[in-house]
């Protein structure tokens, strides 16, 4: 690796860190995924809730309840709010910094907070809300807007780290290749849903991290089979379970990671079972209904979290596999695909068409350049240890793909209709999918002409630098007027914490622009004198 790859690292982790805080300022109080019902289960326990009665009475404060009432975003039966299938529904704003109901919403009493009026909290483990409820104690007496925007800042260090462990899988996937390296990382940091999603308050970022993580380390076994990196992914393992019980189909990921050495060699077998043995005790100290209701469902034959029982007359018993797979990939081309990039305003706004046409054509070029490079690890008489890293993020990819395949195919027997898969449920392996697109483009460019190749990657990283800006803009043109530039400030600043308003938003921007800027050009000197 380039001496100068760590530098660049730096650099590019500096303009995370501020595309995030704009992000993170920039969209309204509640407008992030479900961020609305985190923040309450996050309330809930720092308020006091009483948590066996967690989901079976209401949960959702009375300050939370008055400020979706006031913002729009309180959810009928439906599930739908004011902005829901209407993007061009907007808050009335004022002439001045302050929004015309946002000083009734900061003096609502304490007591507004103890009071819980309705059920609508995310019903996950309480690992996230705990950690987020230190953030909310330390600003306990500052006002709503201040707890809620503290605590999405202080999640992005999760997003930073994770970036991280995508450089680093990304180093022992390309070594020796530094532009593929940079150019994977930076294309997984400017993805526009990912950078929108990661900039909320939702356990979704560590789960995405805790992935990530598990990614990481099982790379680090297959390449050498060592006690620190089990270590590491025990304790991947470990996090992500007791964060989401999605987390189990990382346990299907990495078995090929034990199990194919142990046929090489058995002797492995016992390091392995340690392994096993050491994280179900983990996860039985940490969290015992969880490792409870995990042994049961193994007892019984059943695929955790992925089997559940009908529940009413809309069942669907006879509904085929082969025909929820044809219906998955007509949806994931025609609407998961799109949304992946980008879906904001409460699922009311999306990317220009264009935009997603531009995509769309992208992948199909890196999907012949992955069937390029599949190819020619077939014909290779022996499997070389770089092809054995490319194939478990495949694995990785694909395996993921299948069991939310199988489990929304088993909510549409027990439901009669499906889950409803979004791109952002992806997200957990998305550096899996960046660097199989960065590979696929490279592998099709060399394919073409081995002379472009570098052009091409720097095409590629300076057009996922204008996705993030295009992204950006869609975000604020669904909720402020972008002009004149003073009446977007203005409007931008509006039901926002003081560090959110204003100068300190206008600040926020520029700074991100230009270190962006600044990073395009280091980054466009380093591809073009490199040719690896």
């Amino acid at each position: 690796m380039s001496k100068t790859a760590p530098k660049s690292l730096k650099l590019l982790l500096v303009v995370v860190l501020l595309k995030s805080i704009v992000w993170s300022l920039l969209v309204p109080l509640w407008h992030f995924p479900d961020e609305q019902a985190h923040f309450g289960h996050v309330a809930f326990i720092t308020e006091g809730g009483d948590l066996e009665r967690h989901g079976r009475y209401p949960d959702l404060t009375e300050e939370i309840y008055i400020s979706e009432e006031i913002l729009g975003t309180k959810r009928d039966l439906q599930g739908n709010n004011r902005f829901t299938f209407h993007p061009e529904y907007r808050l009335e704003y004022s002439n001045t910094l302050t929004g015309p109901q946002e000083e009734e919403i900061k003096s609502l009493p304490l007591r507004a907070r103890k009071n819980f009026v309705i059920r609508e909290s995310a019903y996950y483990p309480h690992f996230f809300y705990r950690l987020s409820g230190l953030v909310y104690k330390l600003f306990y007496s500052s006002n709503l807007f201040i707890r809620v925007f503290v605590v999405r800042l202080f999640w992005l260090l999760a997003y930073l780290l994770m970036i991280w462990y995508v450089w680093q899988i990304a180093q022992l996937i390309f070594p020796q290749k530094p532009v593929l390296v940079i150019t994977s990382t930076l294309i997984t940091s400017l993805h526009p849903m990912l950078s929108f999603v990661s900039s909320g308050v939702s356990s979704d970022n560590l789960h995405n991290l805790f992935f990530t993580a598990t990614i990481y380390y099982s790379l680090k076994l297959i390449k050498k089979f060592n006690r620190s990196d089990i270590i590491g992914l025990i304790v991947s393992l470990v996090l992500g379970s007791i964060n989401k019980p999605q987390f189990a189909i990382a346990f299907f990921m990495v078995a090929p990671v034990f199990i194919i050495p142990i046929i090489k060699k058995p002797k492995l077998i016992i390091k392995t079972l340690a392994g096993v043995l050491a994280t179900y005790s983990l996860l039985y100290l940490i969290a015992p209904g969880f490792i409870q209701a995990l042994t049961s469902q193994l007892v019984k034959g059943q695929i955790p979290y992925f089997i559940t029982k009908p529940i009413d007359q809309q069942a669907l018993p006879n509904y085929g596999f082969f025909q929820h797979f044809i219906w998955t990939i007509q949806h994931t081309v025609r609407e998961v695909l799109p949304w992946y990039w980008g879906v904001f305003n409460w699922l009311g706004v999306v990317l220009p068409r264009w935009v997603n046409r531009v995509m769309m054509r992208l992948l199909a070029l890196a999907g012949l350049g992955l069937i390029i490079k599949f190819i020619k690890i077939v014909k290779t008489k022996k499997i070389n240890h770089q092809d054995k890293l490319i194939l478990f993020i495949t694995w990785a990819a694909l395996i993921y793909f299948l069991l939310l395949l199988i489990w929304d195919w088993n909510h549409v027997k027990n439901n009669g209709f499906p889950f409803g898969i979004q791109g952002r449920y992806y997200f957990p392996v998305i550096a899996s999918h960046m660097i199989l697109f960065t590979l696929g483009i490279k592998e099709f460019s060399q394919f073409i002409s081995q002379k472009i190749t570098r052009f091409v990657l720097l095409a590629f990283c300076l057009w996922f630098f204008i996705l993030q800006l295009i992204g950006l803009k869609t975000v604020a043109a669904a909720y402020y007027q972008l002009t004149p530039l003073k009446t977007f400030i203005i409007q931008a600043s509006q039901y926002k914490p003081f560090f959110a308003k204003g100068m300190w938003l206008s600040s926020a921007l520029i700074i991100y622009f230009l270190t962006g800027l600044y990073l395009i050009y280091q980054l466009t000197r380093f591809i073009l004198k490199h040719e690896k």
